[in-house]
């Protein structure tokens, strides 16, 4: 293919035996000036990365990173497989996937109105009495009327509300004004409206309109009054009746009795007394007694509850009427709850303990008794009480218990409250926004008497207490008293007579089972008529 020019002649190739080409270097420079492109073009990029793939190949092979574990163990090679194989299981586990949970589209709202909308397309709404208020799905089954017939009947659970009228509660259950006012007259003949208590629910009938636009006659109305009264409307032949229902209530005290053993609160929830009753039990007690060193684990504890039980199955459970500790049969202590108060007082007709005195407002002092610069008037001269933080409304409780001898606007006092205490002492309750009791009013122990505000001389909502003996201002943090009431003459004979009628009370006697009401009806209650499945009106 190459041949040299000057040799042309002479070289003659024979049955394909060519010569190989001989260039010399200056052809090679002058003459062929493109074979220097030529060639770049051949050593392409992919020529390049196998040559450099191959070459690394090579060298890696030489450095031995893999040798056989199970050989020249503990050897510097076998170490070097070893920092291999850890890298590549570092590797691997980096890519690990993680146990975060898989995230997906979030769940359907589904609020009332849609809830309806998914039931009508369903049977549910014939076994539950239609009560969707929904249309059908649109199937070839489903033929169009001219006129939806109206149900015949409306069941509904409307609640009196706090401050509301039971005839406005019947209005907005869709009963006329007529009717109502006629049906809380009836109700009033069996007790007094305002005795209904506030969240009272009431089941309500309506029937079947008699023209188009008029509201819905009252079939039968049904509801709780009391404990032991329920009380029912019924319409019969046209005409509205009233039917009071007395349920037989039981009102035989709960008595409970066992060992303390390690721990009185659970030996007595253990016994059956219930939690709240017990809660009040150890007050009653901690303020007699040191529950924690004067009471030991082989003492009994002696509990009676106001308990009501009714004929229905509701139980009731009321306060703690009478509390005790015995010790080898002996009582070491015996508290009855008696008076209007509630107050407990011992068997001997001596009132329970009140240690010290409580705070009137639950806030920090911020100025205490002595002489400070006043801080309008800008002079020093004496604060003869303590200055409680407290934001304005917040209530300010009577330390103990006692008389109010004054209540209202005292000078630079503002809204002032002053009450008398046993043992020649008062206290003055100043600045207030609003006063809670009258003059000549007696108040007990944490009894809300006012509201803090900032009448009179103030700067902003506080509480000055102060604190008076014999007449004279005194330091009200130097004061601690205790009060203790003591029964006498006829009241001491009654309440007597009632410990030892609680004495009486057998252990368990609350739980023997009631005889059956023999005005109860038992009738069937079907799925369409259960009072979750009723419309509630509020």
């Amino acid at each position: 293919m190459f041949k040299d020019r000057d040799n042309q002649a002479q070289v003659t190739p024979q049955d394909g035996d060519f010569p190989p080409a001989q260039l010399l270097h200056d052809q090679i420079l002058h003459e062929g000036r493109a074979a220097p492109r030529k060639q770049a073009r051949i050593a392409s990029f992919a020529d390049r990365y196998h040559e450099w793939r191959e070459h690394a190949s090579l060298t890696l092979s030489g450095l031995d990173l893999a040798p056989d574990l199970a050989r020249d163990i503990g050897s510097r090679r076998w170490l070097r497989g070893v920092a291999t194989l850890v890298g590549l299981s570092a590797v691997a586990l980096s890519g690990w996937p993680g146990f975060s949970p898989v995230e997906a589209a979030p769940a359907m709202q589904i609020d009332e109105d849609a809830r309806d909308e998914f039931r009508s397309q369903m049977i549910m709404p014939l076994a539950l009495g239609g009560d969707s208020g929904r249309r059908m799905g649109a199937t070839l089954a489903v033929i169009p009327l001219a006129n939806a017939p109206e149900r015949p009947r409306i069941e509904m659970v409307a609640t009196l509300t706090p401050g509301d009228g039971f005839d406005r509660m019947l209005r907005r259950a869709g009963v006329s004004e007529v009717e109502a006012e006629r049906i809380a007259g009836m109700v009033g003949q069996a007790m007094p409206l305002e005795d209904i208590a506030p969240g009272t629910q009431v089941d309500i009938t309506l029937g079947r309109r008699l023209a188009d636009g008029q509201p819905r006659p009252l079939d039968a109305l049904s509801f709780r009054a009391r404990f032991d009264l329920q009380i029912a409307v019924e319409r019969r032949n046209g005409e509205l009746f009233l039917d009071p229902r007395p349920i037989l209530v039981d009102t035989t005290p709960l008595r409970i009795r066992g060992d303390v053993g390690s721990s009185l609160y659970r030996s007595a929830r253990a016994a059956g007394a219930p939690a709240k009753s017990v809660q009040q039990f150890l007050r009653v007690l901690s303020n007699e007694l040191d529950l924690d060193r004067e009471i030991s684990s082989t003492d009994t504890f002696d509990l009676i509850v106001d308990y009501k039980r009714a004929a229905t199955g509701e139980v009731e459970a009321g306060d703690v009427l009478y509390a005790a500790i015995y010790r080898n049969g002996e009582p070491r202590r015996r508290m009855m709850r008696w008076g209007r108060e509630g107050r407990y007082y011992e068997a001997s007709g001596v009132g329970e303990e009140r240690q010290g005195l409580m705070a009137p407002v639950p806030g920090a002092i911020t100025s205490r008794y002595g002489m400070r610069r006043h801080p309008i008037l800008g002079i020093r001269r004496m604060h003869a009480g303590l200055d409680f933080r407290a934001s304005h409304g917040t209530p300010i409780y009577a330390v103990t218990d006692g008389r109010v001898n004054f209540a209202g606007r005292n000078g630079s006092y503002g809204n002032y409250v002053k009450l008398d205490h046993a043992g020649n002492l008062a206290t003055g309750y100043a600045h207030m926004s609003r006063i809670a009791v009258n003059r000549g009013q007696q108040v007990r122990r944490g009894q809300v008497i006012g509201y803090v505000g900032s009448t009179g001389l103030s700067t902003g909502p506080h509480l000055h207490y102060e604190m008076y003996r014999g007449g004279q201002k005194v330091d009200p943090a130097s004061v601690r008293f205790v009060t203790r009431a003591q029964l006498e003459g006829r009241e001491l004979e009654e309440f007597r007579a009632q410990l030892a009628s609680l004495q009486r009370v057998e252990p368990g006697a609350a739980l023997v089972d009631l005889a059956p009401d023999p005005d109860a009806s038992e009738e069937p209650v079907r799925e369409i008529d259960r009072l979750e499945n009723r419309q509630k009106v509020r």
